[in-house]
């Protein structure tokens, strides 16, 4: 546990929701099907499109009479430095409580011909063990949610085919129907350096309003606490079936948000070497610019966020965040030298 020690924070930005808000794929890319493709999936409750809003706490729940399924997705890119990857995340899961596994495989053919396994060599950061049955899959330890990555895959890369199946038995019922809070995958970044030491933080119970009354007494009214519970768990925890309700009495309320410096940034490691170069730059480049504030679309879209990516296994360091002032700001302190700032506020 790092007491929120902020060291070199690292952002997790989803390709996924990235291009369906710019137009680049449409929900119809991405796809849930039985694994032997016969039909969809059955839905207990829910649709595909809720695992792409970024909200774990607008899950779905699949029954589990359907066994194995597998979500496809079509990136649509096929030069291969378009469509990178080297992580993925399932938030707000239930699969220690259905007893469920899962594999990420990637291709350039649609029927995976030749896939690659990134569940195979990845590593594994959150709730996310080699499974006994078969050492391609990963089976979470807990309910709750799980990270892994992998190395940038830079061929054969424009199919993905996350398959979720009983831990070890592909034609058999999940001991319990499957809740998936949200599914994210993309790439990756680091800060270039660790924030100045005068980082600010606040948890703000911005649900909250008093009102006072012409008598002079004081109520609370409130919409929202923080944010709501996820399928199995409270956000961000990690807790067996069994420990659901007592981990309920420990749930967090209030809203969570970070005012970072970052002082004397190298020019390269804040802006790309042309602002306005091919498509191919702004996807697989290593600035803050095109990685963080471009695939953010400023405050659109939201991102997973560790505040120390050097300790990338404390489950407590990470959250959902927005980038809460909606664009880069930067001042040049000297030569090819920039101040910048992130300011960061908590989504759900």
């Amino acid at each position: 546990m790092s007491y929120n020690r902020i060291v070199k924070p690292r952002m997790y930005m989803d390709r996924l929701s990235f291009d369906l808000a710019t137009g680049q794929r449409t929900i119809s890319n991405y796809t849930i099907i039985q694994d032997n493709g016969s039909s969809a999936v059955t839905y207990e409750s829910g649709q595909l499109e809720d695992v792409f809003d970024m909200r774990p706490t607008n899950y779905v729940t699949i029954e589990k009479e359907n066994q194995a399924f597998y979500f496809k997705f079509d990136t649509g890119q096929t030069a291969d430095t378009m469509a990178e990857k080297n992580f993925l995340a399932i938030l707000g899961h239930n699969f220690t409580e259905a007893d469920a596994a899962f594999q990420l495989q990637y291709d350039d053919s649609v029927n995976m011909d030749s896939g690659t396994v990134a569940t195979n060599a990845c590593t594994r950061i959150i709730n996310a063990a080699v499974s006994s049955e078969n050492a391609d899959y990963v089976t979470p330890t807990s309910n709750g949610w799980s990270l892994i990555t992998w190395a940038n895959n830079n061929t054969d890369n424009r199919y993905y085919r996350l398959i979720i199946t009983k831990d070890g038995a592909l034609t058999t019922n999940f001991d319990a129907d499957v809740q998936i809070g949200a599914i994210m995958m993309g790439e990756f970044i680091d800060l270039p350096h660790s924030p100045d030491l005068n980082v600010g933080f606040d948890i703000d119970y911005d649900g909250s309003k008093t009102i006072s009354s012409t008598g002079g007494s004081t109520f609370a009214a409130s919409s929202h606490l923080g944010s709501p519970a996820w399928a199995a768990t409270n956000p961000w925890v990690l807790t067996g079936e069994a420990g659901a309700e007592v981990y309920k009495l420990a749930r967090h309320y209030g809203r969570r948000s970070y005012a970072m410096n970052l002082s004397f940034v190298s020019d390269s490691d804040l802006f790309l070497s042309n602002m306005h170069s091919a498509s191919a730059a702004m996807v697989d480049g290593s600035d803050l610019y095109s990685q963080l504030f471009h695939k953010s679309l400023g405050s659109h879209l939201p991102f997973l966020l560790t505040i120390d990516g050097s300790i990338v296994d404390s489950e407590g360091d990470y959250g959902l965040y927005r980038l809460s002032d909606g664009g880069l700001k930067a001042k040049q302190v000297s030569v090819n030298t920039w101040n910048t700032s992130l300011n960061l506020v908590e989504h759900w």
